[in-house]
């Protein structure tokens, strides 16, 4: 391929992959690499920065009579993607629960839950539990079972504290 034609492939790639989906993507550029012939899927690779293998497996799709393309709108067959962290380790859930359930508190009116630690030391204790999990994660994961957060503040504040406050503990601190 001379270098026009390699000017003139680029051209092409840079100014329609921005608009395409993942399926269509694929497609247009196993489109491109059958058009090269031999060569073409690692020349269209390296134009577009898509991996040979999915050029590879676009070329697939298409040399299939009985491929069927994913519905209007998406662009994975139904099931594909990353398995969501309560697929790959069943057990988080529970002992996410087990850590908050000694922190929770609730409203009866609302049938709220809530827990006052930080996702951040939730992740930490489900990391040193052999979890891999972030703590954005552990967020979603709380919003499943039905908890939110809630800060430490004083819930029975009626008006400014008392003037002597800090030396009335330190007088019961000295007492026996």
């Amino acid at each position: 391929m001379n270098r026009k034609d390699k000017l003139a492939l680029q051209t092409r790639i840079q100014t329609t992959l921005p608009t395409l989906n993942e399926y269509q993507k694929r497609h247009y550029l196993a489109t491109e690499a059958k058009t090269i012939g031999p060569g073409g899927i690692s020349l269209v690779s390296r134009i577009s920065g898509i991996t040979p293998p999915t050029i590879s497996a676009g070329i697939k799709e298409q040399n299939n009579p009985n491929h069927t393309p994913p519905q209007l709108g998406k662009s994975r067959k139904k099931g594909a993607g990353r398995k969501t962290i309560c697929n790959n380790q069943p057990t988080i859930l529970n002992a996410l629960k087990n850590l908050v359930e000694p922190h929770t508190k609730d409203d009866p009116i609302r049938t709220n839950l809530w827990t006052n630690k930080s996702l951040r030391k939730l992740q930490k204790n489900l990391n040193q539990q052999g979890y891999k999990v972030s703590y954005r994660i552990v967020g979603k994961m709380l919003k499943q079972l039905g908890y939110g957060l809630q800060a430490n503040k004083k819930t029975l504040t009626v008006g400014p504290s008392h003037p002597d406050r800090d030396a009335q503990f330190e007088y019961l601190n000295t007492k026996p």
